[in-house]
């Protein structure tokens, strides 16, 4: 009986492909009337590789939900800028808002008057770092642990050797995440008594270049340098291959995009530290969307890094970068 079952199953399949094929075509079904309006508002505009990926993220699950999402954030870091689009977007009203809590203090009034209005707001990238009384009460967390990060950037260069010298370079001074990821590295190397401090490259990559440069020549014994993002790592893997400091610095960064890749791949770039950023931006629509249709939330902050990409694992992570997923 069994055999005679397998040897229908084949002209089964081709009679219902032709059945298919004869049928008359159906209207296309009519898209599901969004039931949800979401808000991402970010200190990082759309352009920004890093935050192209996020938005990738958002748009894929605005195709999954009946919901309409929308981006906002500055062309160029401004924590002013940033307020205002966070006061726009809560007076158009949104059924949820997902925002990086880059400036605690700055963003404090007009979250609490969000959420005092009824909007349901979560937290990614950035946390809000004060305890948990002083905090702005937001529903929950997306994103890193940001000062875990730097500790265990700090621990993987300390695993190939002791640096005479680190340095971490920050390219915006005052956002809160970096700030962490910088006292973890610092905290980590202080840990093993190796000198260590914090320098602002700031934005400019041409300028970021000759800040490394100065640093470097006033501390020539410097052979750890971490950077704390896309922003800092392509003129850091400039500065390094034209002062010929390839293998003679250890370079960490964080986040990935093309020129980290190539950079690890080339052995300029040790590692990179990948928060999976498309997970902040996909979950956040997720989760408000579960919050308002079923009053679903996570029991804790939802954690997507901190996680390694070096020279045994960019391979598998390439193809995905080049899709924006990673």
């Amino acid at each position: 009986m069994i055999r005679s079952v397998r040897r229908w199953i084949p002209l089964l399949l081709i009679l219902g492909l032709l059945v298919g094929a004869c049928a008359p075509a159906t209207p296309a079904a009519t898209p599901p009337k969004k039931e949800f309006t979401f808000y991402i508002v970010s200190h990082g505009g759309p352009a920004d590789p890093f935050w192209g990926v996020v938005l990738k993220g958002m748009n894929d699950a605005a195709k999954v939900y009946p919901v309409e999402a929308k981006y906002f954030g500055p062309e160029k870091f401004s924590i002013q800028e940033l307020v205002n689009l966070l006061n726009s977007a809560i007076a158009a009203k949104p059924d949820g808002l997902a925002v990086t809590i880059t400036d605690p203090k700055a963003l404090d009034e007009p979250l609490r008057r969000a959420i005092q209005q009824g909007i349901p707001v979560v937290a990614i990238n950035v946390a809000d770092p004060r305890p948990e009384g002083e905090r702005i009460p937001y529903m929950f967390y997306i994103g890193m642990d940001e000062y875990l990060g730097g500790l265990r950037a700090a621990q993987r260069m300390l695993a190939v050797r002791t640096p005479k010298r680190a340095v971490c370079a920050i390219h915006e001074v005052g956002h809160v995440g970096l700030e962490a990821r910088c006292q973890g590295f610092l905290d980590g190397m202080k840990e093993k008594n190796v000198p260590v401090e914090k320098l602002d490259i700031g934005t400019d990559p041409t300028k970021a270049v000759e800040t490394l440069k100065a640093y470097f020549t006033r501390n020539p014994d410097t052979d750890a340098l971490l950077t704390l993002g896309p922003l800092g790592t392509d003129p850091a893997v400039k500065f390094l291959k034209e002062n010929n400091l390839v293998g003679k610095v250890l370079h960490g960064t964080f986040d990935l995009h093309p020129g980290t890749l190539s950079a690890i791949k080339e052995g300029v770039t040790l590692f990179a530290i990948d928060q999976q950023q498309y997970l902040q931006g996909y979950m956040a629509i997720t989760w408000l969307y579960l919050y308002k249709k079923y009053g679903l939330r996570p029991a804790n902050d939802v954690l997507t890094g901190p996680g390694f990409v070096d020279k045994d694992n960019v391979s598998l992570v390439e193809e995905l970068i080049k899709q924006g997923i990673r």
